[in-house]
C-alpha cells in the first residue's frame, strides 16, 4: 500500500482509497498513476506515459491530461506533488517507503471486472451514443449504451454500481419520464443529463428531481470526465450504502418481535427500567434482550445501536435517534 496526500493506493489489487472511502479510478488512470509510481520524482515524458499506457494505439495526448486531471480531482493530490511540467510531461513527487517495491502493471481490462460501476447511456442519437461508448470504453471504463428507455430498464443491473448519461429528449419519453421511473423503483444510479438546449426550466427540474449534474451539447471531453468522475464516485458511495442497508435488514430480521419493540424503545433513550415498566418486563428480562439485540445487531455500544437505528431507517442526521422501526 502506498501512501499520497490522503490517499491510499494498492497497485496490486488496483484499489485506491481516500480516507479509507473506496474511489472508483478507471482502468488507464491506474495505469497512469502505476507508470508515475515506478519513477517517482522523475520526469516521465508525455510520450512516455502514452506508450507505457497505450502500447498498441495510438490515442491524442488530450487523453492523457484527463486522466492526470481525474487523478487529481479523485484522489485529492496537489499540484505541486502531481507536477505538469509544461510542454514536456508529468512529475509524481513521492517519497516511498524503503521496503515498497513498484513494478510495472500489466494493463487490464476493467470492464470485465465485476464490481467495475457500469456507465449506462440512454440516447436516441446514434451518432451520439457511438461516440461516448468509443470515447469511454478507450479510458478502460465498462458502459452500455441503449436507444430505448424501456430496453435500458429491461437490461440495466440494479444490484450493481452504475450511473446514467441520460438524453432529455428521447423520442418516445422524455429523459425526465426515466429519472421519475428510477425514482420510483429506488434505483441508486446518478444521472447525468444530456441537452442540446440547457434552459433554466429544465436545469431546475432535473436538479430537484435528484440529477448529479447537466451537460449541454456541445461539450468537451474534459467537462464529460469530470461530470463522470463525479457519477462514478456518487455511484461507488450509493452502492456502498445500499449493501450497508442491506445487511442491516438481515441483521434486523434475525430479531424476535419482542427484541424489536425493546429496540425501538431503546433507540429513544429510555432506560431500561422505563423499558421494562412499558413492556410489563422485569429489569433483567430488559437487560438480556438488550444483549441479544446488541449480538444479533454486531453492535458493541448504545451508539452504535443508535447508529444502526439511522442506517435502517435511511436517516442521515446525526442528532434524531427517535426513529420509527416497523
Amino acid at each position: 500500500m502506498v501512501r499520497i496526500g490522503h490517499a491510499d493506493i494498492s497497485i496490486e489489487r488496483r484499489e485506491a482509497f481516500l480516507n479509507g472511502t473506496p474511489v472508483p479510478l478507471g482502468c488507464k488512470a491506474f495505469d497512469v498513476l502505476n507508470a508515475l509510481l515506478t519513477s517517482p520524482n522523475r520526469l516521465l515524458t508525455k510520450q512516455e506515459l502514452l506508450d507505457t499506457v497505450w502500447p498498441d494505439t495510438f490515442v491524442e495526448e488530450n487523453n492523457l491530461q484527463v486522466h492526470v486531471s481525474s487523478l487529481r480531482r479523485l484522489l485529492k493530490i496537489d499540484r505541486e506533488v502531481l507536477e505538469t511540467v509544461p510542454r514536456r510531461g508529468y512529475r509524481l513527487n513521492v517519497t516511498l517507503p524503503p521496503q515498497v517495491a513498484i513494478t510495472t502493471v500489466e494493463p487490464t481490462d476493467v470492464r470485465a471486472e465485476g464490481d467495475q460501476p457500469t456507465i449506462y447511456i440512454v440516447d436516441d442519437e446514434i451518432s451520439v451514443r457511438r461516440a461516448l461508448v468509443s470515447q469511454l470504453s478507450s479510458m478502460g471504463l465498462r458502459v452500455e449504451a441503449y436507444e430505448r428507455a424501456d430496453a435500458f430498464l429491461e437490461n440495466c443491473r440494479f444490484s450493481e454500481p452504475g450511473c446514467i448519461l441520460l438524453d432529455m429528449n428521447l423520442k418516445r419519453s422524455s429523459g425526465l419520464d426515466l429519472q421519475a421511473e428510477l425514482q420510483r423503483r429506488a434505483a441508486p444510479f446518478p444521472i447525468v443529463f444530456i441537452t442540446g438546449s440547457g434552459t433554466i426550466d429544465l436545469t431546475v427540474r432535473a436538479m430537484r428531481a435528484g440529477a448529479q449534474s447537466l451537460l449541454v451539447k456541445p461539450f468537451g471531453e474534459q467537462e464529460l470526465m469530470e461530470c463522470v468522475g463525479e457519477a462514478l464516485a456518487q455511484a461507488q458511495r450509493r452502492f456502498a450504502e445500499a449493501q450497508k442497508a442491506g445487511q442491516a435488514r438481515a441483521r434486523f430480521s434475525s430479531l424476535t418481535s419482542r427484541e424489536r419493540e425493546i429496540f425501538t424503545a431503546l433507540l429513544t433513550g429510555a432506560p431500561n427500567k422505563q423499558i421494562a415498566n412499558t413492556f410489563s418486563l422485569s429489569d433483567v428480562t430488559v437487560k438480556v434482550h438488550k444483549k441479544s439485540i446488541m449480538t444479533k445487531l454486531a453492535t458493541n455500544s448504545m451508539m452504535e445501536l443508535f447508529h444502526f437505528g439511522r442506517l435502517l431507517a435511511g436517516v442521515g442526521g446525526a442528532g434524531d435517534s427517535r426513529i420509527a422501526i416497523t
